[in-house]
């Protein structure tokens, strides 16, 4: 077993149960009830339902990887943790657009995503 990439598995899979679930109630429901326009609603709906789709793929891989320790898909784990940083440092980025300093306590997603991504570059050195 590699507990890193196990850990930013299990991680991953946290972060994709609070986006799906504690995610509707916060951001996506009052999205829903806004007066925008269809297509872009439809458009932005999507873009949520993909992250979702990502969020578990990513975690049920880095999970699984991690507890077989499999060296062959180092690269996949390495796209994925390269990912994930990448990830926390637009949600710090946008929300230092919107929020300032208060960005770390208004968008805290990134608290959860670039754990994973160290844990799992660590994972793999």
């Amino acid at each position: 077993m590699n507990t890193w990439i196990f850990s930013a598995g299990i991680i991953g899979l946290f972060t994709s149960c609070v986006h799906i679930f504690a995610g509707q109630m916060d951001p996506v429901r009052p999205f829903l009830k806004s007066d925008l326009a269809d297509i872009p609603k439809a458009t932005l709906l999507a873009c949520w339902h993909m992250v979702s789709a990502i969020l578990v793929l990513c975690g049920f891989v880095l999970t699984y990887v991690g507890w077989f320790n499999l060296d062959s898909f180092q690269n996949v784990v390495i796209g994925i943790s390269v990912s994930f940083i990448t990830f926390s440092f637009v949600f710090i980025g946008v929300g230092w657009y919107f929020f300032k300093i208060k960005t770390f306590i208004k968008l805290p997603q990134w608290v959860l995503l670039l754990p994973i991504g160290i844990l799992g570059l660590i994972g793999v050195m």
